[in-house]
């Protein structure tokens, strides 16, 4: 549905956090992350007692609309953290918590979200309504690894790396990242 079917119809029922929800995908699938946050921040609000999914979903994507828009790293962190706090048995936030941490090289801080996110990762949960960069649970053993490298934890490092290239079927960029990083530790 286009912007404009969207909004019309939001104008009758504004309260409606799927609706929101959806103008706030739409804007992010044309870069008006601007216009996605409010939206989003809608749908979360107006959600938060009866759509917890929608809520979840929305404070990790204005995290990342927030990621997208550079030096907003308070932002980020911030909505990560409220999505933790929202449902702190879902793996995905924790993902985000980690790999904002490994940009920022907060290594312990990293592997210790990636720790904790592995914890809830083979639970079958109820997928999200919308992507937020959370490709199952090896994105979390990759944190894990990157991180325990580090922060001192070599050996691991190596076998998670490697149990990962043989056990684990991955998008590409992952694939090549590790290879890149034993090759880096020497492994």
């Amino acid at each position: 549905m286009l912007i404009n079917e969207l909004i019309e119809s939001a104008s009758h029922d504004m309260s409606n956090p799927e609706l929101n929800f959806q103008i706030a995908k739409e804007y992010e699938r044309i870069n008006q992350t601007a216009s996605a946050v409010s939206f989003y921040l809608r749908a979360a609000e107006y959600g938060y007692a009866t759509h917890p999914l929608i809520v979840y979903t929305s404070l990790l994507k204005m995290s990342l609309c927030f990621e997208d828009q550079k030096d907003r790293n308070w932002n980020v962190s911030n909505y990560i953290l409220q999505a933790i706090a929202h449902m702190p048995t879902r793996p995905e936030g924790y993902f985000l918590m980690s790999r904002f941490h490994e940009k920022a090289s907060n290594w312990q801080e990293c592997y210790t979200m990636a720790q904790t996110g592995l914890a809830f990762s083979n639970q079958r949960l109820e997928p999200l309504p919308a992507d937020v960069l959370y490709a199952g649970e090896y994105v979390l053993l990759f944190e894990k690894a990157i991180s325990s490298w580090w922060i001192g934890r070599r050996d691991e490092a190596k076998v998670l790396l490697n149990n990962l290239l043989s056990t684990q079927t991955m998008k590409p960029e992952y694939i090549n990242a590790c290879i890149s990083n034993l090759k880096t530790i020497g492994a």
